[in-house]
């Protein structure tokens, strides 16, 4: 089966390098072979197609969305063949190649406590809420924790001690933690990201909020939800998880997902389900 994918952020030569990354190396999936010619059995549109593709056999087309329902990229009611799933995108970012080994090897060595990979935006309703918990937690925990991300205005990281600058990388801020705490933009059912599939691949135990319905997705062993609608009772949570070594135990479970992220969950076998017509929320679930 041949599957040409595009996207309306890069070039269909450039997503099928970095898609080719998730079956480390290969423009191949079970039998689905990925091209960027005419040559085609199915088209899988991600969220919106590359403006250069100004004409599609829409019988041959499939829809999944990498953005949440209010983003400007989501097309109207003609959109072909929408997929009810939301493709978690991007899958391990900028990591470079050397630190594969690391995704498909369990026993990522832990030396540090906790850490937060965020910027200083604050216009979405999740912006605001993730910039609660991190002052929180800033303010309960002196040492240990290490706060990562871009910088606006600096008016917020200026507040924060445990700030430590940007990251080209951000499984920089990921490898060497235990835990680590991240919430969505968004709080809708089947929609979650890289902001808890990184720390799972990275074996970290993450602190989340987001995806209502995540528990159908992702062992719920793996990681813990938190409530940062109440950031003091949040950053209790968080301390009291540390202090109970909680990824002692869970990472059993955690290793366990990984696995299934590299596999099940992989972005690259969601879109050979939704190209090959199967049931993609039944596959995707736990």
């Amino acid at each position: 089966m041949k599957v040409r994918v595009t996207c309306f952020w890069d070039d269909d030569s450039t997503l099928l390098g970095q898609l080719s990354r998730y079956a480390f190396g290969k423009a191949q999936w079970k039998d689905m072979q990925l091209v960027t010619n005419e040559d085609y059995d199915v088209l899988v549109i991600l969220t919106s197609p590359h403006p250069s593709l100004k004409e599609y056999n829409k019988e041959k087309a499939v829809t999944l969305l990498t953005e949440p329902p209010q983003s400007a990229h989501i097309q109207g009611e003609d959109q072909s063949g929408k997929v009810p799933v939301y493709l978690h995108l991007p899958f391990w970012g900028n990591i470079p190649d050397e630190e594969i080994k690391h995704l498909s090897n369990t026993g990522v060595p832990k030396s540090e406590l906790l850490s937060a990979v965020t910027s200083e935006l604050g216009y979405m309703e999740g912006h605001q809420l993730r910039l609660q918990v991190i002052y929180h937690l800033s303010q309960k925990i002196n040492e240990g924790f290490d706060l990562w991300g871009k910088k606006y205005t600096n008016h917020f990281f200026e507040k924060i001690h445990a700030y430590r600058g940007e990251l080209t990388n951000k499984y920089d801020g990921l490898w060497d933690y235990q835990y680590h705490f991240a919430c969505e933009n968004t709080f809708i059912d089947n929609y979650f990201t890289e902001k808890l599939t990184d720390p799972i691949l990275a074996e970290a135990l993450c602190f989340y909020d987001g995806c209502q319905n995540i528990e159908d997705f992702i062992d719920p062993r793996s990681f813990i939800r938190i409530n940062v609608q109440d950031p003091v009772t949040a950053t209790e949570r968080i301390i009291q998880a540390i202090n109970d070594e909680e990824w002692e135990q869970r990472i059993p479970y955690i290793r366990e997902q990984k696995q299934r992220l590299l596999r099940d969950l992989n972005p690259l076998n969601i879109i050979w389900l939704a190209a090959s017509g199967q049931d993609v929320i039944k596959a995707c679930k736990l």
